[in-house]
């Protein structure tokens, strides 16, 4: 009788096993995109439909027109949700959209996103490297334009029955403003919303 339980046991922990088994999504297939699993947070398709709102609304606007040669600086982005992220998910397919369109382009150095050029700069004098292969001085390019946002998450509770769980509305707001730095004056602003329902929403 005591093995048969132990075999039983066992039996059970393989089926639980194998009902958490991992499925990896492919994002080229737009029928297994269409088919995730819903969540409350912020996810994969929530970043690529804000993305293309935002960057075809900063593009159609005319805001590049109003500059010449536009150079971008990243400005501070305020994550102000209840979930703990990294704002470069946020921003870096809006900024891949923009550079590859060829109508700006990003001063990576100036906010000390990479700081290969300053490495590159401090090896004037060293022996071990020919001169006329070091940059000369003068020639990083100021931004002419700055990019800053912020990340709002609110959660309204919504009513239900006597016998149902309360559900919740999550609704984010992805807020950017693009500002002309020699003027101080924005040139282009977009607000776009994410809202969802359901429950197990992300909380502080």
């Amino acid at each position: 009788m005591k093995i048969s339980s132990i075999a039983v046991f066992a039996s059970l922990l393989v089926a639980l096993g194998g009902c958490g088994e991992t499925n990896v999504v492919d994002l080229n297939n737009q029928a297994e995109v269409a088919g995730m699993q819903n969540v409350m947070e912020l996810e994969y398709r929530d970043w690529t439909k804000t993305a293309e709102n935002m960057t075809s609304s900063m593009l159609k606007s005319g805001a590049f027109g109003r500059v010449k040669d536009p150079i971008i600086a990243m400005g501070p982005m305020k994550n102000d949700t209840m979930q703990r992220f990294d704002t470069d998910i946020m921003t870096k397919k809006i900024r891949t959209v923009i550079v590859n369109s060829g109508r700006a382009q990003i001063a990576t150095n100036f906010t000390g996103e990479d700081s290969t050029s300053d490495t590159v700069r401090n090896t004037r004098g060293n022996s071990e490297y020919a001169a006329n292969t070091i940059v000369a001085k003068g020639t990083l390019v100021a931004p002419n334009m700055s990019l800053s946002g912020k990340m709002i998450q609110r959660n309204l509770e919504l009513k239900s029955g006597w016998f149902s769980s309360t559900d919740t509305r999550v609704e984010y707001y992805l807020q950017l403003t693009l500002t002309d730095l020699k003027t101080g004056l924005s040139v282009w602003e977009d607000e776009q919303p994410i809202v969802k329902e359901g429950d197990h929403a992300p909380t502080w």
